[in-house]
């Protein structure tokens, strides 16, 4: 495979069409997801006890008089404004996510299209994108739905460890939080592979779905069997990836760093990263192309007519 020419031809594609960097824009502004891989920490007040470790007592004699105490009209509207606040943040995140999924795809069209010696636009990108959004939407949710499994598998187990806990009003038991320490270990080792994985995979499902017009299980299937028929030039692909990543990162540090401490230049900070994210999807995409047998006709080669040299 000649690499150099999948990088040039990526280059050569957003240079001459500069107005896939706006979809690069949407690509970006909701590229860090819906909420559902996101996480955090959850910290439970453990203290010694007879067997190890125990919740701290709960006395409803004493801990129901102390929450109606703070349970007057200022907190109650509080948290209910607090509430509202979150609902619509997670409104507006999920959105901006369905929103950079379909400009994903988008950008896939534009760049097949454009390989191909046809002509595209924004609007056509974009309704390409947009006829397949919902395929799209559930490729890009198909990658959470493993964590989202384990953080209900701890959620609930840390849920039934207090409850059996405060139901025997004494030490927490040894066997079952065994129990669940083994449950947990069994769920990661199992379940952040498949999601690693499925996300690795998602970037040729994306193509798979866009190009070949496959449904969500289709195109994982199809993005599965492409990519181990071309496993070494697509690891190479992700070498060179992390290698102009870095490059980028130590030739823009100083000038993104001034972008960032100065919020009236934040516009061109995404345009900055919305052209990277632009550039990548459009190499990925002539890779795949080359690897389905699709070639290119920009500079003149019948379409299948390259040959896979690795």
């Amino acid at each position: 495979m000649d690499y150099g020419r999948i990088l040039s031809r990526a280059w050569e594609i957003l240079w001459e069409h500069k107005w896939l960097v706006l979809l690069g824009v949407l690509v970006v502004l909701g590229s860090r997801g819906p909420g559902l891989s996101g996480g955090g920490t959850v910290q439970m007040p453990f203290r010694p006890g007879r067997f190890g470790f125990r919740l701290p007592e709960f006395d409803p004699d004493v801990w129901l008089p102390e929450f109606q105490r703070h349970l007057d009209l200022p907190v109650v509207l509080a948290v209910m404004a607090g509430l509202v606040i979150a609902a619509m943040a997670a409104l507006v995140s999920a959105t901006l996510w369905a929103v950079s999924t379909i400009a994903r795809g988008g950008l896939i069209a534009g760049v097949d299209t454009i390989d191909g010696g046809m002509v595209s636009t924004f609007g056509a990108a974009w309704n390409a994108g947009w006829a397949k959004g919902w395929r799209l939407i559930g490729i890009g949710v198909l990658p959470a739905i493993p964590t989202l499994i384990l953080g209900i598998l701890v959620v609930g187990g840390m849920i039934v460890f207090a409850a059996t806990t405060l139901i025997l009003g004494a030490p927490s038991p040894v066997v079952p939080g065994v129990g669940l320490a083994v449950m947990w270990g069994v769920a990661v080792c199992v379940l952040l592979p498949i999601a690693l994985v499925l996300s690795a995979l998602q970037v040729f499902a994306n193509r798979a779905c866009m190009l070949e017009d496959l449904g969500v299980i289709a195109a994982y299937r199809r993005g599965l069997n492409v990519l181990v028929d071309h496993i070494g030039p697509a690891l190479v692909l992700f070498l060179l990836q992390i290698v102009i990543n870095v490059v980028l990162g130590v030739v823009l540090a100083i000038p993104r760093t001034i972008l960032t401490l100065c919020c009236i230049l934040w516009p061109v900070l995404l345009l900055i990263q919305a052209a990277i994210a632009t550039y990548f999807s459009a190499m990925w995409t002539v890779a795949w192309r080359e690897w389905t047998g699709l070639g290119h006709a920009g500079d003149g080669t019948p379409p299948g007519s390259i040959v896979n040299d690795l």
